[in-house]
This record gives C-alpha cells, sequence and structure tokens, in this order.
C-alpha cells in the first residue's frame, strides 16, 4: 500500500510539474518544451504504466489550457516508452549477470539495485530522436510546422528566415530544441531519482 500511495501521490505531482514547466517556459519565452521534465523519473520509479499517465495527462493538461496540440501526446509517450525500455533492459543484465549495475555497486545485493547514469542520458539521447521524428512530421504535416508553443516555434520561423525551407526548419529545429530539452529532462529526472531513494523505501 506504500508503495501505491507512492506511485499515486509521485505521478500526479509529476503531471502538474510537467504542466507549469511547459507553461512557464512559454510565459519566459525559454527554448525548450519542459513539457517531459518528470516523465523519465516516473517511469523510473514507478514503471511503465505510470510513465504513459503522466506523460498523457501532461499533454492533456497544455491541450486544454495552452492550445498545444494533441497529437503530440505520441511525442510525449514515446519518451515513456523508450525509458520504461531501456530501464528494463538494464535490470535484466543486472538480473543476469547476479549484480547490481550502479556506481556504487560492490558488494552490494539486488535490493540496492539502482538505474545507471549512462541509462538516463541514452534515454535523453534516444527521447530526443523519437520526439524529433513524431513531433517534426506532426507538426509539418498537421501543424504547417507549428507547435503552438512560442518559444519553439520562434527557433523555426528564425531557421526558416534564413535557409526559405520550411521543412528543414521545421526538422532542424525541432531535432535541436528536443535534444538538449530531453538530456536536460534526463539530468533532472536523474536527480530526482536518485533523491527519491535515499528518502523513501520502495
Amino acid at each position: 500500500m506504500k508503495r501505491y500511495y507512492f506511485i499515486t501521490i509521485f505521478t500526479v505531482a509529476s503531471i502538474a510539474i510537467n504542466y507549469f514547466c511547459s507553461y512557464l517556459a512559454g510565459l519566459i519565452a525559454f527554448p525548450l518544451y519542459l513539457d517531459s521534465i518528470m516523465t523519465i523519473a516516473v517511469s523510473a520509479l514507478c514503471g511503465l504504466v505510470p510513465g504513459i499517465l503522466c506523460a498523457v495527462a501532461s499533454n492533456f493538461l497544455l491541450y486544454i489550457f495552452a492550445n498545444t496540440g494533441i497529437l503530440f501526446t505520441l511525442c510525449h509517450i514515446s519518451t515513456a516508452v523508450v525509458a520504461s525500455l531501456i530501464f528494463r533492459v538494464e535490470h535484466k543484465k543486472c538480473v543476469q549477470n547476479a549484480s547490481p549495475l550502479h556506481e556504487n555497486s560492490g558488494n552490494a545485493k539486488p535490493t540496492d539495485f539502482s538505474y545507471s547514469t549512462e541509462s538516463f542520458m541514452w534515454i535523453g539521447f534516444i527521447a530526443a530522436i523519437t520526439n524529433s521524428v513524431l513531433g517534426d512530421t506532426i507538426s509539418y504535416f498537421f501543424y504547417s510546422a507549428n507547435t503552438t508553443i512560442p518559444q519553439v516555434d520562434n527557433a523555426v520561423q528564425g531557421i526558416y528566415v534564413v535557409t526559405k525551407n520550411l521543412s528543414f526548419a521545421a526538422y532542424f529545429g525541432g531535432t535541436v530544441t528536443n535534444l538538449i530539452d530531453k538530456v536536460f529532462s534526463a539530468t533532472v529526472s536523474l536527480f530526482v531519482y536518485r533523491a527519491s531513494r535515499k528518502f523513501i523505501q520502495l
């Protein structure tokens, strides 16, 4: 029951953080999405289903209150799926080798298993690619290269002014912003994950 309560509270709090971070980024014209800043942490601490729930709910709030295209929910879901797959692979390797893969492994017990920094960074990189491919394609074909996120659209428009090529501007601008955004989100999630494991018995 304690784990159930933790998953519920942590997921709800993460949804709120995702929404407000994305909303604030738009207000101050910060050139990142920040709509999935906690999704990787939810996937690490709570699993795939809460991770997807966090993704869907975060984008649904942005769709209602910030006019973000509902189709971009697919991008956010891909972040949760990528995170869960990479975490599952690492955990499986740990079980097969009968030794936890984390920086302080030594003679640690299996219950001391902790996801590595490398896993979080790989998630950030791969999620950036999947989000870029999905998001830029959705943006280009369904929203005329408009993400409805001003700080990102400004970057795309700036590239278009220079290149006069809308498809290049949409894909290049989306790729760069996604790469920075997802690596940043993975880093934040890593710190949240480490802090949570120190103070919460899962």
